[in-house]
């Protein structure tokens, strides 16, 4: 039994709109990464200062005359403000579907926002809505087409991408395109509808009350007899009713048929009826030429339609009359249409994409990456001609195909999505535009250049600049304008990135391999960073290949450490005299205090490392916590038994002894929490204490708060806007709405507010969150049962002024009510905090809270308006996949100690005297440009059994602009405590212990992004990379790539070379290299070039034996390589094997120490397709025949055993002598090689006919699965069993499971599984065949995966008793919880099964992503499922979940 799981999320961009989709006032970008997970941003202006060089020829276009008259021919470096258009991830929700298709509509029951209308290939589509007292999307309706047959055409083989949804421009209907030329259309409601729609169905509903209205389906032929094969559909502009164009191929061609068929595609424009369901042909282009595959409609002053064809643009207008202009000389040849001759140009237009820009032109994206501006000629109303230019970016070269386009209306942006390269923001405007001297200076030199791109909130307001946009068409006086000729319009546009979206993909092959570090960098990061990484081929174009790297958890770069024996905790804090300026942002930090278990030490830190000797700080006594108020004027120690407070000499200022609290006499201080003036304790009792800075006399004063009887277990200081609770009366009256403001319908955290309250945010011993304003030490907000992680926390409504609580318990206002076997012990709340989390471009404020059992729950605030109008406070649960809760039967991890024998569990709300409890979760505001928190998770195991989790975790909680939180693993496992560091020499970087005691000073690593799960990023090689391996001994990488060069004939093809006539259009052809990568730089070491049309098709780390005597094994290179010269030449194939020596390195270049050594090169007939070592020999796939090598002392290359395979072989794996082979068409075999005698014997075959792309083995103890990935987006898994009868004695392969995946997975690598009962053993370090060594147990390994989409992903072997609690749990989550688009995950993962797995009754594979979700739910339903699981369930689940979270935790 195997489980399903993606480790990184798809990166790809497939499908976009722009719509305004949450509020009325702002457009949103909603796209669709990898068709399955759906994303939603804002656009955010964000200011930067950048570095500009005066005297430039840019800069005196740029500046006024003045300043360029004194400044001359000297370049100045100057510091300028750029003000540029961001992305921020507003939501995001995976779908449990393939989509196909992403629209925008606008109906009656919302006049001002739009509607999602998303599309999936089994002929479903979904219309989306936004729900502001959700703040999330709500599915409005599910419409499906599988009834009368349907599901066998869309099931067929030709038809994965030919699904296509349109909408109508004026947003009359939908049209979904779909099987065998179907069409279903779903008419929407429209405020100028008439009676004629509204009908009364039978149950009495009126559907005039209703979104849409019954939509209908017919085939192609009713709206036209002449439509068969339909190749694209659109709806066009400039129409009063829906009017559909439809391109067509009636009659199939290609292009070897073109000289007897040609130009057989026609266009069709049809006017639509949906009250009668009628339809009228408006005009019918036909003969056109067979390579068109798109079209785009165009709004005036253009109009009609734009066709794209491989060779060739067409426009038809709108009275049939179509216009084409010839890219290059192909497409005189392909068609007899009369073109207009531009073959000079000589482009390729495959991939093209297009949109409207605005006037008369269109902006063409190729698939090449180049971008051209079409430009229109108009006579009137008429298009005369087509004239294309090319155009580039100002800062960056666009390296990449596009999959989607779409101009953001008003703002003069484009969005441009990318399944092969990075999707990118850009902008556009007229290069004299900008240019707006700022005459307020009164100095001339101090002239400010500022843009028109910096008003785009205005122009957001007031509509846009009089050069119009693709909506409004043509502004101004004339077309051009008046200065402005015809000739030179095209050269007055100025594109410019603003923004991008990292795609990883498209990923073709993977390896994994050991982190490198520079020279003496070895030991300083030792502890503090990865031990492995995965590092992936990116094979795009060649401009956007390279290497993707991946690494599970976040290394560190550690600038200095040293060792500090018992040092338990530490702070740093930034302290200032009374008399100086307030604090600057940048102001180091001046001092480090470190706490060990019996005293405290004094650092001073803003100059060097000095121990402070004569202050008055007491270092006898263990330090709680540490912080600075008052404007960094008082620096307060929080002790266990008082408060000392200091001035910026640290010499004493006050101190605070803790009140006495009736007979308990010996109490200490559990927690603290600085705000800018506050403070705010809690102590072991359960008491808070609340203190407020004088800041005339800058001392602390005791404030009552708190109610005496209620005892709280944690708090924090927090500053919140003033909206989140003004609209919550405390006298019963509800505030309503102003029509005014009804587009801003919810308040988020990120906004920047300029009225907030400080505020103290307290959670009782009964799981009660109650908000404190310390203004007026009033209780505005309170809320039960908190302590359970309900998905949604919001307060009841109010119809009578908060009372302060006491002890009684009060029923929940969490809309949840309190489980029966939910111990309110082990999941009470023992840390809460309030911070901001996001980088510079987007912060936002999030709560967060800890349990006892260590449940980390992330929430986002907001303020929501309900239907009545009222306006609430909320809290939404921020969807979590790391799990990080304490195993229930092991020792409280609050008083756990050093030692872990010392599991004894303390009584409740009780610490030892000795030991002092730190806080968990430690906010860091900044830094390396991040708002940040960091998480240390002190877990137990048992000594005796040895099982359990790692003893210590640690995670960090990332925010960026374009993920939501998520929590990374730490790479040092062991930090106790850390604090952030902002030094001189160490520029916002942090400071941290271990449990060791080892004291590291750190920075984020700046070059790896953390949008993902996994940190990742990527290395550019600049040619199509195809493979990749790692070469364990020498720790260096080997890729194959190949750059395109024009073709040329071969040698001995002189004849033919003499009478072919020079290509007017010359083909081109790749031509390989191999080049080595050290992974201290992620530079090229060495390159080997191929011959041309000779590139590496796999590339693989071997170990071959050398010698039959000794049976000694080294470590090569192997390379498999195909030539191809054309296919009417026929293909053959060279094997190559390299050694990786060690050389005397460049000067300045220690990294280049290693190069390639060819050993061995054999030509053979036929491609090489794979390659694998079999027990010390290697087999290489060469044609239709499998063949097994030795290589000897001597270097030669020896055949000793082959097999005939009839078909090309696409994968071969072995695991000791078993092979495992898989080709295009009859799925794998299952080999075996033996010795004594040489030969290669089949044990089993598969008998579907699959086109194999990766395989891999699966072991679980002693039961061996293979999983294979076919072309289908589906695994399968099968097994070798010649007892089961049905295998007929091991002839036939047992197929047992099937699993749509939605991914093009190309390539797997099997890897050791991490398990729970084997956590004390040593971390393993992956050979490079894939083999493990002896500290790691054996018993069960994975496969991991990439794909095309970008993201990781890996199948999971589990056993029999775990396998049936968690299909209970995945069947549980698939049946319980909301799915977005009202869609079945355990359909979507049968998609396309196949109905004959030998009469078998399969498992299915686990969804592991769907399991994972039960993190997300709140403590009360994750107890539901636990007890529908079964009886005591909940600990082995659990467990299980540990597994599959942590299965990759060595690395």
């Amino acid at each position: 039994m195997q489980v399903y799981q993606d480790l990184t999320p798809p990166t790809s961009v497939t499908y976009s709109v722009v719509a305004q989709f949450i509020t009325a006032t702002s457009p949103n970008l909603i796209v669709l990464r990898a068709s399955k997970v759906l994303q939603i941003f804002e656009f955010v202006m964000h200011e930067s200062q950048a570095i500009e060089n005066f005297g430039t020829a840019e800069q005196e276009e740029r500046v006024t005359e003045s300043v360029e008259n004194f400044i001359g021919d000297i370049g100045i470096e100057h510091a300028v403000t750029r003000h540029q258009t961001k992305l921020v991830l507003r939501a995001e929700y995976e779908l449990h579907g393939f989509a196909t298709g992403l629209e925008k509509v606008r109906t009656t029951s919302d006049l001002s926002r739009d509607f999602l209308l998303i599309s999936f290939e089994t002929a479903k589509v979904s219309l989306l809505a936004w729900d502001d007292a959700l703040n999330g999307v709500n599915t409005v309706s599910l419409h499906y087409y599988e009834k009368h047959g349907i599901a066998a055409l869309i099931n067929a083989d030709n038809t994965e991408n030919n699904t296509i949804l349109r909408a109508d421009v004026s947003g009359s209907c939908a049209c979904l395109k779909f099987g065998k030329d179907l069409f279903a259309f779903l008419p929407f409601k429209r405020e100028d509808d008439d009676d004629i729609f509204s009908v009364t169905t039978t149950n009495g509903v009126s559907e005039k009350k209703k979104t849409f209205y019954p939509s209908f389906l017919v085939r192609a032929a009713r709206l036209d007899e002449d439509i068969s094969d339909v190749i694209d559909a659109i709806f066009l502009y400039e129409y009063r009713e829906p009017t559909l164009a439809i391109l067509y191929q009636p009659k199939r061609t290609w292009t070897g048929l073109i000289e007897q068929q040609r130009d057989t595609v026609s266009f069709i424009v049809i006017a639509l009826d949906l009250v009668q369901r009628a339809s009228t042909s408006i005009l019918n282009v036909r003969n056109l030429p067979y390579d068109i595959v798109s079209a785009l409609a165009l709004p005036a002053p253009i109009g009609g339609t734009l066709l794209f064809g491989a060779n060739e643009l067409l426009h038809v207008d709108n009275s049939g009359r179509a216009v084409g202009v010839a890219v290059n000389s192909a497409a005189f040849e392909a068609s007899a249409f009369d073109f207009v001759d531009r073959s000079f140009l000589e482009l390729r237009l495959e991939g093209t994409k297009g949109t409207y820009l605005q006037d008369n032109f269109v902006l063409l994206f190729l698939g090449t990456g180049e971008m051209y501006l079409a430009e229109f000629s108009m006579e009137g109303r008429a298009v005369e001609g087509i004239e294309l230019h090319n155009v580039e970016l100002s800062d960056k070269t666009l390296d990449t195909a596009a999959s989607t386009l779409r101009v953001i209306p008003g703002r003069k942006k484009i969005f441009v999505g990318s399944e092969s390269g990075d999707s990118v923001l850009i902008s556009w405007r007229k290069s004299g535009d900008h240019v707006i001297a700022d005459k307020t200076e009164s100095n001339a030199s101090a002239a400010v250049v500022k843009s028109k791109e910096y008003d785009d909130e205005d122009e957001d307001l007031y509509g846009v600049s009089e050069s119009g946009n693709a909506e409004n068409g043509i502004r101004g006086s004339g077309l051009y304008g008046d200065e402005t000729s015809a000739e030179d319009a095209y050269k007055q546009f100025v594109f410019s990135v603003h923004d991008t979206i990292t795609n990883y993909g498209p990923l073709v092959d993977l390896a994994v391999g050991s982190v490198a570090h520079h020279g003496t960098d070895y030991r300083a990061q030792t502890g503090a960073s990865s031990k492995l990484e995965v590092v992936a081929a990116r094979g795009s174009s060649s401009h956007s290949g390279g290497l993707s790297i991946f690494r599970r958890s976040i290394s560190a770069s550690v600038v200095a450490s040293f060792n500090f024996p018992g040092c338990q905790a530490l702070w740093t804090v930034k302290a200032k005299n009374r008399n100086t300026k307030s604090i600057d942002t940048e102001q180091v930090d001046k001092y480090l205090i470190i706490s060990k278990a019996d005293e405290s030490l004094l650092f001073d830190i803003s100059e060097q490392f000095d121990e402070v000797k004569n202050s008055e700080f007491d270092p006898k006594a263990p330090t709680v916590a540490v912080g600075s108020i008052l404007d960094g004027t008082r620096v307060v120690q929080i002790c266990q038994t008082e408060i000392r407070v200091y001035d910026s000499d640290m010499q004493i200022a006050q101190m605070l002894p803790i009140p006495e609290d009736g007979d308990d006499s010996d109490l200490r201080i559990v927690s603290a929490s600085f705000g800018e003036r506050e403070l705010l304790v809690v102590l072991h009792n359960g008491r808070g204490l609340t203190y407020i800075g004088d800041e005339e006399t800058l001392e602390l004063v005791e404030v009552e708060i708190f109610d005496a009887n209620t005892k709280f277990t944690a708090g924090c200081i927090a500053t919140m806007p003033k909206t989140y609770f003004s609209n919550q009366e405390p006298n019963g009256t509800k505030t309503r709405k102003r029509k005014r403001d009804s587009d801003q319908s919810v308040s988020h955290s990120s906004e920047i507010s300029t009225e907030a309250d400080a505020v103290a945010l307290m959670v009782t011993s009964h799981g009660d969150l109650q908000i404190y304003r310390l203004t007026d030490n009033k209780l505005i907000y309170s809320v039960s049962h908190i302590d359970g992680l309900p998905s949604f926390i919001e307060s009841p409504r109010l119809s009578k002024p908060l009372q302060r609580p006491g002890a009684s318990r009060r029923k929940s206002s969490a809309g949840i009510v309190p489980h029966a076997h939910l111990s309110d012990k082990d999941n009470r709340i023992v840390e809460v905090l309030y911070t901001p989390l996001g980088d510079a471009v987007d912060k936002r404020n999030y709560l967060l809270l800890r349990t006892e059992n260590n449940d980390v729950a992330v929430y986002e605030p907001f303020v929501a308006v309900e239907k009545d109008g009222t306006a609430g406070f909320k809290l939404r649960k921020v969807p979590k996949m790391t799990i990080t809760r304490f195993h229930g039967e092991f020792a409280n991890p609050d008083a756990l100690s050093d030692s872990p024998n010392e599991n004894q569990k303390p009584a409740d709300n009780e610490d030892s005297k000795d030991n002092v409890k730190l806080q968990r979760m430690v906010a860091l505001p900044d830094v390396n440009g991040f708002a940040a928190v960091f998480i240390s998770i002190r877990e137990s195991y048992d000594t005796e059994t040895q099982v359990g989790i790692p003893q210590q975790e640690s995670y960090w909680i990332l925010k960026t602009a374009k993920s939501e939180p998520k929590m990374i693993p730490s790479a040092s496992r062991e930090t106790r405590f850390l604090s952030p560091f902002h030094s001189l020499t160490v520029d916002r970087g942090f400071i941290s212990v271990s449990a060791k005691g080892t004291v590291r000073i750190c920075t984020l690593p700046t070059d790896f992004a953390y949008d993902g799960t996994w940190p990742a990023k990527k290395v550019s090689i600049e040619d199509d990379v195809h493979a990749i391996t790692y070469h364990q001994a020498r720790s260096m990488y080997v890729v194959s790539a190949s750059k395109q060069v024009p073709f040329s004939f071969k040698e001995d093809s002189e004849e033919r070379d003499s009478e072919a006539r020079e290509p007017e259009f010359p083909a081109m052809v790749d031509q390989g290299s191999l080049i080595l990568v050290s992974p201290k730089s992620w530079i090229p070491v060495d390159t080997y070039e191929f011959e041309a049309a000779e590139v590496a098709l796999v590339v693989k780390a071997v170990r071959l034996q050398v010698s039959e005597n000794s049976n000694v094994r080294r470590q090569y290179v192997a390379v498999g390589t195909g030539v191809f010269f054309g296919e009417d030449l026929p293909a053959k194939g060279y094997v190559y094997i390299f050694e990786i020596i060690e050389v005397v390195p460049e000067p300045g270049k220690p990294e280049n120490n290693h190069k390639l050594k060819l050993i061995v090169k054999e030509d053979v007939r036929g491609v090489v397709s794979t390659l694998c070592d079999v027990n010390g020999y290697l087999l290489a796939a060469q044609g239709q025949k499998v063949m097994v090598r030795a290589l000897r002392e001597d270097n030669s290359f020896l055949p000793v055993a082959f097999m005939d395979m009839n078909l090309y072989v696409s994968e071969a794996k072995s695991i000791k002598n078993m092979i495992l082979m898989g080709d295009v068409m009859k799925s794998v075999w299952f080999v075996g090689f033996s010795e004594e005698p040489y030969k290669m014997q089949l044990f089993g075959k598969d008998l579907q006919r699959i086109e194999i792309v990766a395989a891999e083995f699966v072991v679980d103890g002693t039961v061996l699965h293979f999983v294979v990935a076919d072309a289908k987006r589906k695994i399968h898994i099968l097994q070798y069993d010649p007892e089961d009868p049905r295998s007929l004695s091991g002839q036939r392969l047992i197929r047992k499971s099937e699993f749509f995946t939605g991914h093009h997975i190309e390539s797997f690598l099997m890897v050791p599984k991490w398990q729970l009962a084997n956590s004390l053993t040593a971390h393993p370090v992956v050979e490079s065949n894939g083999t493990a060594p002896s500290t790691a147990r054996k018993d069960q390994y994975m496969a991991i995966g990439c794909t095309r989409s970008g993201s990781i992903a890996a199948v999971l072997p589990v056993s029999e008793s775990k396998y049936r609690r968690l299909v209970s749990v995945q069947q549980q989550l698939a049946d319980k919880i909301d799915h977005v688009a009202g869609l079945n995950p355990r359909m979507y993962r049968t998609l396309s099964a196949t109905a004959d797995l030998n009469g078998a009754a399969t498992r299915a594979v686990l969804d592991g992503n769907l399991i994972l979700k039960l993190e997300s739910l709140s403590l009360e339903r994750q107890m539901e499922v636990f007890e529908r699981a079964g009886k005591g369930s909940e600990s082995e689940i659990r467990q299980h979940l540990i597994e599959l979270d942590k299965a990759l935790s060595y690395m």
